[in-house]
């Protein structure tokens, strides 16, 4: 247990980040009641320094001047307007409120049903509109450390037919990554659709709560937008539908051609696309 409890925190410790009591919890590897973990965690006296402490105080400032910028929340504003948009949810660094100053913005999005690459298109159509979209890496830029502060990295994009995370990227990674995404805009219920279809994670963390009890994992200081589905003419709505049918096409056609002139590690399916430039997996031994 006590390698165990060292392992979380070690875990932690690869990204600068000073977990919380809870945090360790969470994602303790075995199941354990948290009077056992805190005694545990208070004899090993993992507490906080005070440099820790004013070093992640000074990431969290850092994090919520990067989402209190007026053009990421514009952009916010404006990509919740297109019912393509399910879900943007905030991921990395930045889900955690522990940024640095050149870290750029992380985001994971959820289209609607067949609207993959219209969504897509439409968040980076508006973060390059907007100055925030983030440009491939270059060596021309390798000594930039600012080269992508406050940009959106748009790494993640899930069609909300499959939300499941494939068996082959199931780990400890990413089942952290599930966990710590913290969802700033979501239509109907797509959050908690998505962590019913990852409920996988539990086998890495047993003591993550009840789906129904997954509230606690969104921050208040990102309140969820609820949105209402408006009726439309059924004519209006039946020619509309053909033509965004249409669009996806020719917009799937269009990046998939773009996509393959510089494809390296990138996965890429009919419902699911990963782009992560910085693939911290492959950096860390995980278990």
């Amino acid at each position: 247990m006590e390698k165990q409890l060292a392992s979380t925190i070690k875990y932690f410790a690869f990204f600068g980040y000073f977990p919380s009591f809870d945090d360790v919890y969470t994602f303790f590897p075995k199941k354990i009641s948290k009077k056992k973990l805190k005694t545990m965690f208070e004899a090993k006296k993992y507490t906080v320094g005070e440099y820790s402490s004013r070093f992640g105080l000074a990431k969290r400032k850092i994090s919520k001047r990067k989402l209190n910028s007026w053009r990421f929340r514009l952009y916010l504003r404006l990509i919740s307007l297109f019912p393509q948009i399910k879900l943007v949810g905030l991921s990395g660094s930045i889900s955690m409120m522990n940024a640095k100053k050149e870290d750029d913005i992380d985001l994971f999005i959820i289209t609607a049903k067949n609207r993959l690459f219209t969504g897509r298109f439409t968040s980076l159509i508006l973060a390059f509109l907007l100055g925030l979209k983030r440009k491939r890496n270059d060596t021309r830029y390798a000594l930039q450390a600012t080269h992508f502060q406050n940009k959106v990295c748009l790494n993640l994009f899930f069609d909300e037919r499959e939300l499941g995370i494939p068996r082959f990227k199931q780990s400890v990674f990413v089942g952290h990554e599930v966990l710590q995404m913290k969802p700033v805009i979501n239509k109907d219920r797509v959050y908690e659709r998505f962590l019913e279809a990852n409920q996988w994670v539990m086998s890495f963390f047993p003591n993550t709560p009840k789906i129904s009890n997954f509230k606690f994992l969104i921050s208040n200081q990102f309140p969820i937008s609820k949105f209402k589905n408006y009726e439309l003419n059924k004519n209006l709505k039946f020619k509309i539908e053909n033509f965004s049918g249409w669009l996806e096409g020719q917009l799937k056609k269009f990046q998939l051609k773009l996509i393959k002139t510089h494809q390296t590690t990138e996965i890429i399916t009919n419902t699911q696309l990963w782009f992560h430039p910085d693939d911290f997996e492959k950096k860390i031994k995980l278990p």
